[in-house]
C-alpha cells in the first residue's frame, strides 16, 4: 500500500502541474513559480489531494538530493577556488551580517539568544538550485553579478556542512535531554572534514579509474547503472558520517565534477533531474498552509519584508567590502535575497532539537516560499535599481603609460573572450583603443597583459565618459549581459551618434532590439557559428575558394535580410547548384613519401576517375599540356580539373603515405 501511495502522490503532483505550468508559460513566469503553486494548491493544508505529509517530506528530500548533486557537478573544486574574494571574504561576510541582524530583530521581540541566531542562519542561506536557472535562462550566469552571485552561494552551500554538525549546539535545554557537549560536536565536525577529505581523495583517484572501466565496457546501461550506484554509494557514506543525504549528493556533485566523463554524468542523470526537481518544489509548496498564512497576514509580510530588507543589504555591504562595484552588488545582493533549498535540511534538523515551534516554522516556510517565488521579480529589479547607486571609475587618464587622452579611437565594452581577442588585435596593430571592464579580476589580468582598461561600469554614464565614448571613432560591444549589452548600446548612440557602433550577442532574438538601441552592426554568435560551419563544409569538398566566399556572402546577405524581413525570399540557391554540378579546378602539392611521388602520370590513372591534369607546375616553371610519361616529384604542383566528388576521391588516394619497398631477400 505504502508503494501504490508514493506512485498515487507522483502521478497527482505531476497530473496537477501541467495546466498551472501552462498558465504560467503563457504569463512568462519561471517553472519554479508553477511547481510551488501547484504544491500549494493540491498540499494537506488546502485541496488535500496528497494528504500524507510523511510521503510528502520523502519525495520533497529524494528531489532535493539530486538537484543538490547537480549542484554541485557544475561546479567542481577547481571552479570553487577561482571565485576569490567573492567567496573568501564575501561569502562569510554575508552570511554574518544578515544572522546578526535577524537574531537581533528576533530578541527584540521576545525569542531566547539561541533560537534568534538559529533563524538568522536560517535565513542567511541563499537558493542556487532556483536562481542558476533563471540566471541562465537570461544568459547572466558569466555576467559579473552572476558571478558575485556564484560566489557567495557556494560559499553558504559549502558552509551548511559544519553548521548542520555544530546544530546541537543551539539546541534549548529540555528537561531528560542532555545538551550535546562541545567534545562531541568537535568530534563530529572532525569526523565530517576527514571525510569530505576522503570523498576529493577519491575524486582524483578511484573513481575516474572506476568509471573508465565502465566506459570501456560499451554498455551505456552499465555505464547508467554504475553511475547511480556510486553517487548512493558516496550519499551514504556522507550520511554515515554524520552529514545529511543532501549535503553527501552536493558533495557527492563535487567529487563527480572532477572526473572527465563529468558530461556523461550529467546526460545519464538529468531524466531523473528534471522529474525530481519538480516533485521537490511542489512539495516545498505543500508544505505552506494557506490558512496559516489567512490567519497571520501580518506577522507573514512583516517576516517576509524583513527578510527582503536585511539580506540584500547585508549581501550588498560584504560584496562591496569584497571589492565589487556597487551596481553588481546590488544585482548579485537581490539574487541573494531568497531563502535558500538547504534552509528546509536546516529547518527540519532544527525542529527535532525543539529550535522552531509549530508557528514560528509555519511562518519560515511562508517566507521561503514567497521569497523563492518573487526571485524572477527580484533579478528583473537589478537592473532598474542598479543605475541609482553611484558609479566607481577608476581612471586611466593620469599616469597612463600610453599617453595622452584619447580620442578618434575604438573602445571596447567588456573584457571577456571576444573583448580580448579585439584589444590584442588593436594593441597589435598600434590603433588607439579603450577597454571598459567592470570585473576586477578581468581589469587586472588586462592590465598585466599590457591592455589600456579601466575599470567602470559600461552601462553608466561616468564609464562612457571616463572611455571618451563622445570622441571615439567605434565601439565594439561584447558584454556578455544581454540587458547590459542593450543599455550599454543605447547609452553610446546617445553620447556619439556618428561612431560605428558594432554588438557581439549570442542569440538571433538579441537583434532587433540591439538594433534599435542604435547598433549599426550585430554579431550573432548563434548565426556566425553555422556561417563557419558551412564554410568548413565547402573546404573539405573543395570548392574553389571564391566560389566559397560568393556562397558565405550569399548566406550571410540573405540571413540577415530575413531577420530583418522574416516573409523576405530566398536567393542565390539556383546558381549555387550550377556551380555545383559543373565542377570545378583544385591544386594539389605532391608531398614526399605519398602515392603520386616518383610515377609517371599515366601510372596514375587519374583519367579512370574523370579527373584530367591540365598543367603541372615545377620549380616556378609550368608545364602544359602534361606528357604522360613525366614522372611526378615531390614539390610539383598538379592542376586537377573534375567534379567534385571525383575530386575529393582523386585528393584522398594521392595523399595516402606509398607503399614501402620490400626488402632485398
Amino acid at each position: 500500500m505504502g508503494g501504490s501511495g508514493f506512485l498515487r502522490d507522483v502521478a497527482v503532483i505531476l497530473a496537477a502541474s501541467f495546466p498551472v505550468l501552462f498558465l504560467c508559460r503563457k504569463l512568462r513566469l519561471p517553472q519554479v513559480v508553477g511547481f510551488l503553486l501547484t504544491g500549494v494548491v493540491i498540499g494537506p493544508h488546502a485541496l488535500g489531494w496528497v494528504g500524507d505529509t510523511a510521503r510528502v517530506s520523502g519525495i520533497a528530500a529524494l528531489g532535493m538530493v539530486l538537484i543538490l548533486f547537480f549542484v554541485g557537478l557544475q561546479f567542481p573544486l577547481e571552479r570553487l577556488l577561482k571565485l576569490g574574494k567573492t567567496a573568501l571574504i564575501g561569502g562569510p561576510l554575508q552570511m554574518l551580517l544578515t544572522t546578526g541582524a535577524i537574531a537581533f530583530a528576533s530578541v527584540a521581540a521576545g525569542d531566547a539568544v539561541r533560537p534568534a541566531l538559529f533563524k538568522g542562519i536560517l535565513v542567511s542561506l541563499s537558493s542556487s538550485a532556483v536562481l542558476i536557472p533563471i540566471l541562465a535562462a537570461r544568459d547572466e550566469l558569466a555576467a559579473p553579478y552572476g558571478r558575485r552571485f556564484l560566489g557567495v552561494s557556494l560559499f553558504q552551500d559549502l558552509a551548511v556542512i559544519p553548521l548542520v554538525l555544530v546544530l546541537p549546539a543551539f539546541a534549548p535545554d529540555r528537561p531528560g535531554t542532555p545538551r550535546a557537549g562541545a567534545l562531541a560536536i568537535a568530534a563530529s565536525v572532525v569526523l565530517a572534514v576527514v571525510a569530505i577529505a576522503l570523498l576529493m581523495a577519491a575524486a582524483r583517484t578511484v573513481v575516474p579509474r572506476l568509471l573508465d572501466v565502465v566506459s570501456r565496457l560499451g554498455s551505456r546501461e552499465s555505464f547508467t547503472g554504475a553511475v547511480i550506484v556510486l553517487v548512493l554509494g558516496l550519499v551514504t557514506f556522507g550520511e554515515r558520517t554524520g552529514v545529511s543525504a543532501a549535503m553527501g549528493a552536493f558533495a557527492a556533485g563535487i567529487v563527480l565534477g572532477e572526473s572527465e566523463h563529468v558530461h556523461e554524468i550529467a546526460s545519464t542523470l538529468s531524466p531523473f533531474r528534471d522529474l525530481l526537481s519538480s516533485l521537490f518544489f511542489v512539495s516545498i509548496g505543500m508544505l505552506l498552509a494557506p490558512p496559516f498564512v489567512a490567519q497571520h497576514p501580518l506577522l507573514v509580510a512583516g517576516a517576509t519584508l524583513l527578510v527582503l530588507t536585511v539580506k540584500p543589504l547585508s549581501a550588498l555591504t560584504a560584496l562591496v567590502a569584497a571589492g565589487t562595484v556597487p551596481r553588481t552588488a546590488l544585482r548579485a545582493a537581490l539574487a541573494l535575497a531568497p531563502v535558500g533549498e538547504f534552509s528546509f535540511v536546516l529547518a527540519g534538523a532544527g525542529a527535532a532539537l525543539g529550535l522552531l515551534d509549530e508557528t514560528t516554522q509555519q511562518t519560515f516556510v511562508a517566507v521561503a516560499v514567497l521569497t523563492l517565488a518573487l526571485a524572477p521579480l527580484l533579478v528583473h529589479l537589478g537592473p532598474l535599481l542598479a543605475p541609482f547607486l553611484p558609479e566607481r571609475v577608476e581612471s586611466i587618464d593620469e599616469d597612463d603609460p600610453h599617453g595622452k587622452k584619447l580620442s578618434r579611437h575604438v573602445v571596447v565594452l567588456g573584457y571577456g573572450l571576444s573583448g580580448r581577442s579585439v584589444a590584442r588585435v588593436l594593441a597589435e596593430t598600434h590603433v588607439p583603443y579603450c577597454v571598459v571592464e567592470i570585473d576586477p579580476d578581468r581589469v587586472q589580468a588586462g592590465r598585466r597583459d599590457g591592455i589600456r582598461i579601466l575599470r567602470a561600469d559600461a552601462t553608466g554614464r561616468a564609464g562612457i565618459e571616463a572611455a571618451s565614448i563622445p570622441a571615439a571613432l567605434a565601439v565594439v560591444v561584447t558584454i556578455q549581459d544581454p540587458d547590459g549589452a542593450r543599455r550599454a548600446t543605447r547609452l553610446c548612440r546617445q553620447r556619439n551618434p556618428t561612431a560605428r557602433l558594432l554588438v557581439r550577442t549570442r542569440y538571433l532574438s538579441e537583434v532587433d532590439a540591439l538594433r534599435q538601441a542604435g547598433a549599426d552592426e550585430v554579431i550573432p554568435e548563434e548565426f556566425e557559428t553555422s556561417i563557419e560551419i558551412v564554410a568548413r563544409v565547402l573546404r573539405t569538398l573543395h570548392i574553389p575558394g571564391n566560389v566559397v566566399a560568393t556562397q558565405l556572402r550569399l548566406l550571410r546577405d540573405e540571413g540577415y535580410r530575413r531577420l530583418r524581413d522574416p516573409h523576405a525570399k530566398k536567393a542565390g540557391g539556383r546558381r549555387f547548384s550550377a556551380l555545383m554540378a559543373a565542377g570545378t579546378t583544385e591544386l594539389f602539392l605532391v608531398l614526399p613519401d605519398t602515392e603520386a611521388e616518383g610515377r609517371a602520370l599515366g601510372d596514375l590513372h587519374l583519367d579512370a576517375d574523370h579527373v584530367a591534369v591540365p598543367a603541372l607546375l615545377r620549380d616556378g616553371v609550368p608545364t602544359a599540356p602534361v606528357p604522360e610519361d613525366l614522372v611526378v616529384l615531390a614539390g610539383d604542383t598538379l592542376l586537377l580539373v573534375g567534379a567534385h566528388e571525383d575530386l575529393a576521391a582523386v585528393i584522398s588516394r594521392l595523399e595516402k603515405a606509398s607503399p614501402s619497398p620490400s626488402p632485398a631477400g
